[in-house]
């Protein structure tokens, strides 16, 4: 079972600048990208949540997270980093996350027009 490195009340309560410097230390001397990400993930809820304004919270780490050292866990959160990065930068990261993505949907097309052909055949015959 994972521990977490801080508790609900350091993570609500804190200044948001403390928490960077704390999450910055935390990844510095675990190394653990993944937590990082779904802390970063949890301040950015508690912007939405809160009357503080976070902005982008820990933005060089997860820049460096995502383009240096992306992992398969941190997949399920990258959208909502979006803001993290320009147009290119995030047109390239996603191409990488999903680069399988393009054979996906043509092998999707495919099956949709041969079903298509399928039922054509019997659309134009008499009963």
């Amino acid at each position: 079972m994972e521990t977490q490195p801080f508790t609900a009340h350091q993570l609500f309560h804190l200044k948001p600048a403390t928490l960077e410097r704390r999450i910055q230390a935390f990844y510095d001397e675990s190394g653990d990208g993944t937590t990082v990400i779904k802390l970063v993930r949890l301040l950015q809820i508690r912007d939405t949540l809160g009357t503080e304004d976070l902005g982008t919270p820990c933005l060089p780490l997860v820049r460096t997270l995502y383009i240096d050292h992306p992992t398969r866990s941190m997949k399920r959160y990258f959208y909502y980093f979006q803001a993290y990065f320009s147009a290119v930068e995030w047109a390239a990261l996603v191409q990488s996350f999903f680069a399988k993505l393009p054979y996906f949907l043509l092998w999707k097309k495919i099956q949709t027009m041969e079903a298509v052909c399928e039922l054509m055949a019997y659309a134009f015959t008499v009963p």
